[in-house]
């Protein structure tokens, strides 16, 4: 899977702002904002789960899933099925649906906080961008990062088919960032000299 990130060239938005404008919602309609928290929540726990389960099939069974993302990566969503020839196959295509829809769920929850708070958490500019990019062959998911706005956008794609989300953003003058993932997480490097400042903090702390 490769990650993308994309800066559409409209103008930024207030961070500080939209988040004033959330808090202002909660006061103001508690009840509909706690619901919609909860719904939420919900979603990204879901989104989460889907790729925990993903790594694990990778990590069991990663000729089978090797072999969904090379397929999945030609294709839309809604033929991926369809080219599952094994249950091991079909069990990784069902969690990338999983976390599709997932996603789905979270960007449904995000537009009506958004609209509900009178700020454009999800712009109708950016939904129209990203419905448009997940539907594109080999995308698993795509949405704003962050707060929202306007700054910027991201897909998360399958395979080889990065390329092919990178010119289609192109054409609607969004800049793919030269940026990419680290499959290593964060790490502190040996030859790092704040690892020592580090291990001199946590060092003299005793935990019972």
């Amino acid at each position: 899977m490769t990650l993308l990130l994309g800066e559409p060239g409209t103008g930024g938005s207030s961070t500080p702002s939209m988040v004033g404008a959330v808090k202002k919602w909660q006061k103001s309609d508690p009840q509909k904002s706690l619901e919609t928290w909860r719904k939420l929540s919900e979603a990204n726990a879901a989104l989460e789960s889907q790729l925990n389960m993903l790594s694990k099939l990778a990590e069991e069974q990663w000729d089978a899933y090797k072999c969904v993302i090379n397929s999945c990566a030609m294709h839309r969503s809604q033929k991926w099925m369809e080219h599952a020839t094994e249950p091991s196959q079909q069990g990784v295509i069902k969690a990338l649906l999983g976390a599709r829809d997932a996603m789905l769920g979270i960007r449904c929850h995000m537009r009506q906080m958004g609209e509900a708070a009178g700020i454009p958490i999800e712009p109708e500019s950016q939904t129209r961008l990203l419905d448009a990019t997940m539907d594109m062959e080999g995308v698993l998911l795509a949405g704003v990062p962050g707060a929202g706005g306007f700054d910027a956008v991201f897909a998360v794609t399958l395979g080889d088919s990065s390329s092919n989300v990178i010119k289609a953003w192109s054409s609607h003058n969004v800049l793919a960032l030269l940026v990419r993932e680290d499959p290593h997480g964060v790490c502190l490097e040996n030859g790092d000299p704040r690892a020592k400042e580090i291990t001199s903090a946590i060092s003299p702390v005793h935990v019972e």
